[in-house]
């Protein structure tokens, strides 16, 4: 079924959108370094140098849904649009090979620790990698330690630990 709207209320509603993007404080008086800190403020800067084009949309998928999407998944970069329309585009702008066209896969099992025992031994085995060592050593540029603060949905801090992301010692 096609709906097609009349010149008023077209013009309404277009009107409408532009009154609220126009009132909304967020975007207009409280969007400075000093309400949103400096490393937000900068967070919510497009940067067009970044794959996607500086996609917001797919830092959300990539923060909030953690392992679901690769880094250069064309699925995460450019949600909207179907994979081989998106590979057609890039490789007319010369820029298929940043990224990856194929299906995300499966996800990893989650393992459960019902026990302060069973937490224990998962942190003690040799098995064990902490998921964001990875990240965090592209972020910390030779030795260093990343802090991790486990907490419990009632807000109480449950387990501290500390990852070496030096890859020198072994943890």
């Amino acid at each position: 079924m096609i709906v097609f709207l009349g010149y008023t209320i077209s013009r309404a509603i277009l009107s409408d959108a532009i009154a609220l993007t126009r009132g909304d404080r967020f975007f207009t008086a409280d969007y400075t370094p000093y309400n949103m800190t400096a490393w937000g403020y900068a967070d919510c800067q497009r940067d067009t140098t970044l794959p996607g084009n500086g996609s917001m949309l797919a830092r959300l998928l990539l923060r909030t849904l953690p392992g679901e999407f690769s880094e250069n998944s064309s699925f995460t970069w450019f949600p909207l649009q179907t994979p081989p329309s998106m590979e057609k585009y890039l490789r007319e702008l010369g820029q298929e090979k940043r990224y990856s066209f194929a299906r995300p896969g499966s996800l990893k099992p989650v393992v459960f620790a019902r026990s302060y025992i069973d937490a224990e031994q998962i942190l003690k085995s040799v098995q064990f990698k902490a998921p964001s060592v990875e990240k965090a050593k592209a972020v910390v540029n030779g030795p260093g330690f990343v802090a991790y603060l486990v907490r419990c949905y009632c807000g109480l801090i449950l387990l501290q630990v500390f990852h070496c992301v030096c890859g020198l010692c072994g943890s």
